[in-house]
């Protein structure tokens, strides 16, 4: 339900009633949604060569410290593990007849973006490990041309997520173990979109903002035997407050929470010959839980807002395999599919979001006596993304649908000692 102050009531000009209407309710919502829409798993690490298939049972390099900390027990010495991550992103619309809004498709939305990851794990005792994981698990930036058909809903979105995690394991019997590691995530979000006012040229607003939050990660691992083993992985819900400042309101905050989903990953990894392993996923996201964006704007006497999402629960499934070419090369491959968050008729230009499929291959070598690199490639299909916004405004009506892929490349040397 929304509410205005008399100061933004009809008698004010409409760029300021639009302005505030649109802008503060669009704006902290979209960048973090868009990151959680289309949040990547991948991190440049062994596991993109799967298509992130084992995740939570594979368990064989300081990548575990990140994906099972249950595993960081079978690790037999120290390691470090660094990783680079180029990623291309591909986001073109494709306005249909049905779009009122004069101006261009937006041309390429995304561009190239890097990546990377730095995972540490090393044993204690006999019997606990200890673990740390640095990764960017949400991240996008998408930058239209300014304008474009959708330039009312979105002209620049730019969001950056940082999760650093401390991580132990316990080995309770030769058969289980447990882990748990403590979140401690920054997001840093940037966003624009163009608000119509009398005139030929429109209004612009801005925001950005940030916010440090806390979650925490339960894992274990169970080992039938020394060729088959299975992991579960629960991630608890991070719900941020992220405030920032808006432009067009001399610089006033606005505020919103926002949050990212608790999930669940079960895997497998089963070794059916001396070289050949295959691994499985099955994970959930409770992505229900963005079921609507809260906005406080303390410039205009704590105008809040609530603006229906509609998202809801994702699954994904994957499938990969590693097979052991001779002692110093291991190749592997991987495929997966991810549902979308959001149905066709709740779908909107500054959430386009969709399903997702991938296709992975990548390759490790051994490179000396504590030395590993590897590399691997990963096609990401994002979906169709059909939308139309008739239901949020007649006027402002885009319709169309997005050509949406990207290519991502990873890197990455571990050392032991």
């Amino acid at each position: 339900m929304m509410q205005f102050p008399a100061s933004v009531k009809p008698s004010n000009p409409l760029w300021l009633t639009g302005l505030v209407f649109l802008g503060a309710l669009m704006m902290v919502g979209t960048s973090w949604a868009q990151s959680g829409g289309l949040s990547l798993a991948e991190d440049g690490g062994p596991l993109n060569g799967t298509a992130q298939a084992g995740s939570a049972a594979i368990a064989r390099d300081a990548q575990t410290s990140w994906t099972n900390h249950a595993g960081l027990t079978r690790l037999e010495s120290a390691e470090i593990m660094m990783t680079f991550q180029p990623l291309n992103l591909n986001y073109q619309f494709n306005p249909s007849s049905d779009t009122v809004v004069s101006g261009t498709d937006g041309g390429d939305q995304g561009g190239w973006m890097p990546g990377g990851a730095f995972f540490f794990g090393s044993p204690v005792t006999e019997k606990m490990a200890v673990g740390l994981s640095l990764t960017s698990p949400s991240g996008l930036v998408l930058d239209p041309e300014d304008d474009w058909v959708g330039r009312y809903y979105m002209t620049k979105t730019q969001l950056v997520a940082l999760n650093i995690e401390p991580s132990i394991g316990f080995e309770l019997s030769d058969q289980w173990s447990f882990g748990a590691g403590v979140d401690f995530q920054y997001a840093t979000f940037e966003q624009s979109i163009a608000v119509r006012r009398p005139g030929p040229d429109d209004a612009s607003v801005g925001i950005d903002g940030d916010s440090w939050q806390v979650g925490f990660s339960l894992s274990t691992l169970f080992e039938l035997n020394e060729s088959h083993r299975l992991g579960l992985r629960y991630r608890s819900e991070i719900s941020h407050d992220l405030t920032g400042d808006m432009e067009a309101l001399q610089g006033r905050n606005v505020s919103s929470s926002l949050t990212m989903p608790q999930s669940l990953t079960l895997s497998s990894h089963h070794q059916v010959s001396p070289s050949v392993a295959l691994v499985v996923d099955l994970g959930w996201q409770e992505w229900s839980a963005f079921d609507r964006t809260a906005i406080d704007i303390d410039a205009l006497d704590g105008v809040q807002v609530e603006i229906p999402r509609n998202f809801k629960d994702t699954w994904t499934m994957a499938l990969g395999t590693h097979y052991q070419l001779n002692e110093k090369w291991l190749l592997m491959a991987g495929a997966a599919y991810t549902s979308s968050a959001v149905d066709d008729v709740d779908r909107t230009p500054d959430m386009p979001v969709d399903e997702q499929w991938r296709i992975a291959l990548g390759a490790e070598l051994e490179a000396g006596k504590n030395w590993r690199i590897g590399g691997n490639y990963t096609f990401l299909d994002l979906g169709a993304n059909t939308l139309d916004t008739t239901q949020l405004t007649a006027m402002s009506r885009v319709a169309g649908d997005y050509d949406a892929y990207a290519h991502v490349l990873g890197l990455y040397a571990s050392v032991r000692f």
